[in-house]
């Protein structure tokens, strides 16, 4: 078993950590390794959950029936401070990174972005699956095959090949915190701060509560707000 760790270790775990979080795979919190679970079966695919799926109709049209409310405007483009004085609320609910909400009041926290390359190929499929890790010595580490998500039928496919990048505040996006105890005591003095607010701005999603959400996991916070704060509140 000894060699089994060590060879799961160099061949999965160092370099794809290396180039995904920019450290060492013990230089994260254990959280970060735990989500790349090891399991001696014939299961090949990366979670071993029951059900695994997108939604029937496809994130574009879950999210078109979600905006389609009429009281829902969307400002592309647009930072939330141009139009505080303009647009009134009870109650906010905020997705950027938290330490930005703050003004940066007790300094910035980390965190890594992304780059993606479409790719277009005149060959009606390149890869078996969906979506293939690259935990080797590659540039990026991972390419997804989206028609094998949507179940498209077409003489050529498109690629999206994902670069892990350095977070650069003015240059690309932030997409993932960096969890590190450091990190999550400076988070702690913004989270003490957001609750001074007194639930007027609620913090969601994986900058604003600075965790590394998997999309079950952010559909569920969704979720539990809404049950804490407009059921409970208003039922």
């Amino acid at each position: 078993m000894r060699f089994l760790a060590d060879y799961v270790y160099e061949k999965v775990f160092y370099d794809y950590t290396l180039r995904q979080w920019g450290l060492k795979p013990e230089e994260p919190d254990a959280s970060v390794t735990v989500r790349v679970s090891v399991h001696i079966s014939h299961e090949d695919r990366y979670f071993q959950d029951r059900y695994q799926a997108i939604p029937k109709h496809r994130y574009t049209a879950l999210f078109r029936r979600m905006l389609s409310y009429p009281n829902i405007k969307i400002l592309l483009n647009t930072d939330y401070r141009e139009i505080t004085g303009v647009v009134r609320f009870d109650r906010m609910i905020y997705t950027g990174p938290i330490d930005e909400f703050f003004d940066y009041m007790h300094g910035p926290l980390p965190y890594r972005s992304l780059l993606f390359e479409f790719v277009t190929l005149e060959e009606e499929w390149h890869q078996e699956v969906g979506t293939v890790n690259y935990p080797n010595k590659y540039n990026f580490t991972r390419i997804t095959e989206q028609k094998h998500l949507t179940g498209q039928r077409l003489p050529w496919t498109t690629l999206v090949v994902e670069y892990p990048r350095a977070y650069q505040p003015g240059e690309n996006e932030p997409y993932y915190p960096i969890p590190r105890e450091e990190n999550r005591e400076r988070y702690a003095l913004y989270e003490r701060e957001a609750r001074k607010l007194k639930g007027t701005v609620l913090f969601a999603g994986r900058l604003a509560d600075y965790k590394y959400y998997n999309m079950d996991q952010a559909v569920a916070r969704a979720l539990k707000l809404f049950e804490e704060h407009v059921v409970k509140e208003e039922g």
